[in-house]
């Protein structure tokens, strides 16, 4: 049974024209396996440092499965079924459709869980880098205001990692002045 939708792809990238021409590349690559009926695009805006813009299509899908696959592949921000207002599905496809889903699922949460456990790690060793540092530079007394240009942080972050640094006893304070 075909399946007419609307749907909304992003793309999110500098610079602006290279950003344009992607997104363009990419609906002339779906052209190649779908039936594109409209296509409407959006120019790049800036977001930040990064440039963002969408591209609105209309594809006619030969079946359920081909619209599960694009929606998978392309990660479409939105999709709109505009016909049939009534769909069926066989037990099979549903059945292969929510595996997907659960795949594709605990994947992501792999990665999730993989990239919290690497940045722990990372601000673990930030961490020790940076206390190491200011113990180093504290051997003589200082301030966060003397401290700051050695180690990029702004004085008042410098107090406060400093100060957090002073109640686990690992350096002292007397007077606004650090030392070890």
């Amino acid at each position: 049974m075909e399946i007419q939708a609307r749907t909304i792809l992003e793309m999110l990238g500098g610079p602006k024209e290279y950003i344009e021409q992607s997104l363009k590349n990419y609906v002339a690559k779906l052209k190649k396996e779908l039936d594109i009926l409209k296509e409407d695009y959006e120019e790049a805006k800036p977001q930040g440092k990064l440039f963002s813009t969408f591209v609105e299509l209309e594809i006619k899908f030969k079946d359920t499965l081909q619209i599960i696959d694009f929606c998978f592949e392309a990660l479409p921000s939105s999709i709109e079924i505009l016909a049939p207002e009534e769909l069926r599905f066989k037990s099979n496809d549903l059945s292969d459709f929510l595996n997907d889903l659960q795949s594709r699922l605990h994947e992501a949460d792999m990665v999730v869980k993989s990239v919290r456990a690497q940045n722990k790690v990372l601000d673990l060793n930030a961490t020790t880098v940076l206390q190491n540092f200011i113990k180093h530079l504290v051997k003589e007394p200082k301030t966060s205001e003397e401290i700051s240009p050695f180690i990029g942080l702004r004085p008042k972050e410098v107090k406060a990692f400093a100060d957090n640094m002073v109640k686990k006893g690992v350096i002292k304070e007397q007077d606004g002045k650090y030392s070890a």
